[in-house]
């Protein structure tokens, strides 16, 4: 049996039906109830097409690539479902382009690289790395996937230089949507000045190279921290994405060696023991094979850093450990090759057969979700409670007049999201109010916003923390009377605002109660 060659075109063709699947896959739960961090950055995008201004209004630890995404897929299709759809959609099919690219550059046939892209469009909606929908970590895979695509291209010749400029500028932007992005570059810069390309390695001019890599990253903060800066509002943005994400990360020493204990390290509530093996197998083998030397240790080099990246914010929350898998489908490309070049010639059909086994595995362990209903993705990953508060939203969108708004004592963006309500305020989060190093400002800067823009409902769930003498809550218990609002749940304390139009449309609705007419009505 003869390798078989693949033309460009047929390559093509089924990249394209790769990316179809991954559409497909993504339409499976196109009404998934969303998590918190998705709606976060939808209602922000939306408030920013309308005129407020990031971190000084609207509140977030996040750098702002996140934010101007879905802020640019809201201008393109509007604001909803279809807006995470697209940038989901679209982060996914670029990772796969760059899984096909790494695989390729790395020293895998046109044929092997596809198989890479294949595991990558089967594991890519992965549910227990809550892999399935937008979050910051489908956008720093296909800047990282990408940039190690130009660092494996690398030949030690005079194109090397566009392959730097490449590989630099995706750092830069993997670093605006979120600043681990550093972790997985710095262990690549550092292999590339240990093991430079070519057939007579320069390891001064690869530690030039390295250090250019720095450069686009370095002038991309420079001109973040300059535009908030000439816009008044560095204080703020300076506050959110580094005072308090230095508060919220902790001691990230000790998280590295956290991320080192068996639980976290392998991931188990995420992406499981198959995939991990067949990174592991697959750099093996590569490194093993001469002709991957060098792509083996980039690829080690890329995994080390998804390591830290993964255990450096001292959360490991299931979505972070969505980073490992486009190495997992390049791995597995690569190992698969290694063994089919140590097969040729006497077996060259054990390579197609090895990748074809390793994706049937991958599809037996991914396929069970895609029985499941886009409510019941949503109660495996979190519980039933994102699919609770969306009917929540629908209830307290039903309850308000055309142009009325609300306030959460919580975290649930998902209410402004689903109801498509604007929020009164841009400190969306109880959190920050709570604890860390900037409770005082924000707590200050929400009783300004609440009382330029009065909501006519608030709600505070039962089990949300509400400390004594918390100003926020004290202006709100000053204004606010407790108001029946069906379908918010027993375990949501609903108050209107007193002499406003809520109050007013629910006493005379209301059935009399034993009481004086139009007196308050008991807490729902």
């Amino acid at each position: 049996m003869t390798p078989i060659r693949w033309p460009r075109a047929a390559a093509a063709g089924v990249l394209v039906v790769l990316a179809a699947l991954i559409a497909a896959e993504r339409l499976h739960t196109y009404d998934e109830p969303l998590e918190r961090d998705i709606t976060t950055y939808a209602v922000i995008g939306h408030e920013l097409l309308a005129g407020r201004r990031l971190y000084s209004d609207l509140w977030d630890h996040k750098p702002p690539a996140v934010h101007a995404t879905f802020a640019a897929a809201e201008a393109l299709v509007g604001y909803g479902a279809q807006e995470v759809y697209l940038v989901n959609v679209l982060a996914a099919v670029a990772t796969l382009l760059g899984v096909f690219a790494a695989a390729r550059a790395g020293g895998c046939g046109r044929g092997m690289a596809l198989w890479a892209a294949a595991f990558w469009a089967v594991i890519s909606g992965d549910a227990r790395s809550w892999a399935n929908q937008p979050n910051t970590e489908v956008f720093l895979n296909a800047c990282l996937i990408w940039a190690l695509a130009a660092m494996l291209a690398m030949r030690g010749d005079a194109r090397d230089g566009a392959r730097v400029v490449s590989a630099g500028c995706l750092f830069a932007l993997a670093s605006l949507y979120k600043p681990v992005a550093v972790a997985v570059a710095a262990p690549l810069a550092l292999v590339h000045v240990a093991w430079p390309p070519g057939e007579r390695p320069d390891r001064r001019r690869a530690l030039l190279q390295a250090v250019a890599l720095a450069v686009p990253g370095a002038l991309a903060w420079i001109g973040t921290l300059a535009w908030f800066g000439l816009s008044g509002r560095l204080g703020d943005f300076t506050a959110a994405v580094f005072a308090f994400n230095r508060f919220y990360a902790g001691d990230t020493v000790a998280n590295l060696g956290h991320g080192l204990e068996p639980g976290e390290l392998l991931g188990g509530a995420l992406i499981g023991a198959v995939p991990l093996a067949v990174a592991a197998v697959g750099l093996l083998a590569a490194a093993r094979a001469r002709r991957f030397g060098r792509t083996a240790l980039l690829a080690l080099a890329y995994a080390i850093g998804t390591f830290a990246a993964v255990a450096l914010p001292g959360q490991f929350w299931p979505h972070y450990f969505q980073l490992w898998l486009p190495l997992v489908a390049v791995a597995g490309g690569l190992g698969i090759a290694a063994l089919q070049e140590a097969a040729v010639p006497r077996r060259p059909w054990l390579g197609r057969a090895a990748a074809a086994a390793l994706l049937a595995i991958l599809v037996a362990q991914q396929a069970p979700s895609y029985g499941r209903s886009a409510d019941a993705w949503s109660e495996r990953k979190y519980g039933t409670r994102f699919v609770v508060w969306r009917e929540r939203a629908r209830a307290v969108d039903a309850v308000l007049a055309p142009g009325e708004t609300f306030y959460e004592w919580g975290a649930e963006t998902g209410l402004y999201f689903y109801s498509q309500r604007r929020p009164p305020t841009g400190v969306f989060y109880n959190y920050p109010l709570r604890f860390g190093p900037l409770v005082r400002a924000l707590s200050a800067r929400t009783v300004r916003d609440l009382a330029a823009h009065p909501p006519e409902l608030v709600l505070i769930p039962l089990g949300e923390p509400a400390p004594m003498g918390h100003p926020v809550l004290d202006w709100i218990a000053q204004r606010y009377a407790p108001v029946e609002v069906p379908g918010v749940g027993p375990d949501v304390e609903a108050l209107a605002r007193v002499g406003g139009a809520l109050q007013a449309r629910s006493r005379r609705a209301a059935p009399p109660r034993g009481g004086e007419p139009g007196s308050p009505l008991p807490r729902g």
